[in-house]
């Protein structure tokens, strides 16, 4: 199996031996673009160092651009859970969908986003993860394929801190569920989390 975890990984460019290429390209694209900031935001300096493994990070749902099972979004969820605790991060509350009468869909998703956002707050969760699917399809030799972006940001403020997107490919046959793991435990892994001192 295949696996791209790290097509995109923003934020905590110290952790990359680019970083230096990264700030002066940044600096070349400062003078064409208006309004360019160089400096990071408070929110953003804050978790400069990685998410601490402590907090209380809620998981909210899964947007998909193409049409999922909804048991596979399921299945998606707890991988995500499980990898978030083996990375350290052990304090996750899901968001529970409710029960609606909307049809699934892109604008049904987005509308449970907005709901999980809301439910957050009201518990003074600060953090939250949430993943969007960009890819999921099966090719003439029953190939398995999946493109996931998960991204945590500070609810807040909107401010995303981290975020990845990866691509798994599996062998002929290969369960969907395997190739969803692989590259859900490859993207997790490269999330930057301080360990308890």
């Amino acid at each position: 199996m295949k696996n791209y975890a790290s097509m995109k990984n923003k934020a905590f460019p110290n952790r990359f031996r680019q970083r230096y290429a990264f700030i002066f390209l940044l600096s070349v694209l400062c003078v064409t673009l208006t309004g360019c900031q160089i400096f990071a935001s408070k929110i953003a300096r804050q978790y400069h160092d990685g998410i601490p493994g402590n907090t209380h990070l809620a998981m909210l749902p899964f947007i998909n651009h193409i049409e999922v099972p909804e048991e596979e979004v399921v299945q998606l969820k707890r991988i995500l859970k499980v990898q978030l605790a083996a990375a350290g991060v052990t304090n996750t509350t899901a968001f529970q969908k409710p029960k609606t009468t909307l049809t699934p869909s892109y604008l049904s998703d987005i509308y449970e986003l907005e709901q999980a956002q809301l439910w957050a707050k009201h518990r003074k969760i600060t953090m939250s993860i949430m993943g969007e699917v960009l890819e999921w399809q099966y090719d003439e030799q029953n190939r398995f394929s999946t493109a996931l972006q998960l991204k945590v940001f500070h609810i807040d403020s909107g401010e995303v801190i981290w975020s990845i997107n990866g691509f798994g490919e599996g062998r002929p046959d290969e369960a969907a569920y395997d190739v969803n793991r692989k590259l859900i435990t490859d993207l997790v892994a490269a999330m930057p989390v301080q360990k308890p001192k």
